[in-house]
């Protein structure tokens, strides 16, 4: 059922997966942010803190392409592995033993291979990984020089974790 505005229940769930907030979505489409946050309820798409914690600090980072039509990097494995791991390490409670086991594979596959994630917003490119230099550290994105981070926490969040022998 759509919303006036255009926006229809589709629409909005994949917005939501998007991390798009409320707000976001209804200045987007022209109406209230309690309209968008109750048709959300209706549909079942609850926001978990953590998880959009996650989402609000990696848009200081990137824009990630998502098309208002088709599939964008958003659902591509490695960004969904990026937030899966940063919500293992803020200490998100929720997550299933599925998404624990693919954050410890994304972990894993950093250290081996001794990379960084990075992102293009190029609908072609997307996602992409290369090798880690002295500047990143123990980073598993590519952060910038001069971009302040969101706070210190997500700063910590970004390290890899000392390996456990």
């Amino acid at each position: 059922m759509p919303i006036v505005s255009g926006l229809t229940d589709p629409l909005l769930v994949k917005l939501f997966h998007t991390g798009q907030t409320d707000k976001q979505i209804a200045e987007r489409f022209g109406i209230s942010v309690q309209a968008v946050s109750k048709r959300r309820m209706k549909l079942g798409l609850i926001r978990k803190p953590v998880s959009r914690k996650v989402n609000d600090y990696l848009a200081a980072r990137w824009d990630i392409w998502a098309p208002s039509e088709g599939t964008g990097h958003h659902n591509a494995y490695s960004g969904k592995a990026l937030k899966v791991w940063l919500r293992m390490r803020l200490g998100d409670s929720g997550l299933s033993q599925k998404q624990e086991h693919l954050a410890q594979q994304w972990e894993r596959r950093l250290r081996e291979q001794n990379e960084v994630l990075c992102y293009d917003p190029d609908p072609q490119r997307g996602w992409f990984y290369r090798p880690r230099t002295a500047r990143d550290g123990q980073r598993v994105i590519d952060w910038p020089d001069g971009l302040p981070y969101p706070d210190e926490g997500f700063k910590r969040a970004l390290d890899l974790p000392p390996q456990e022998l």
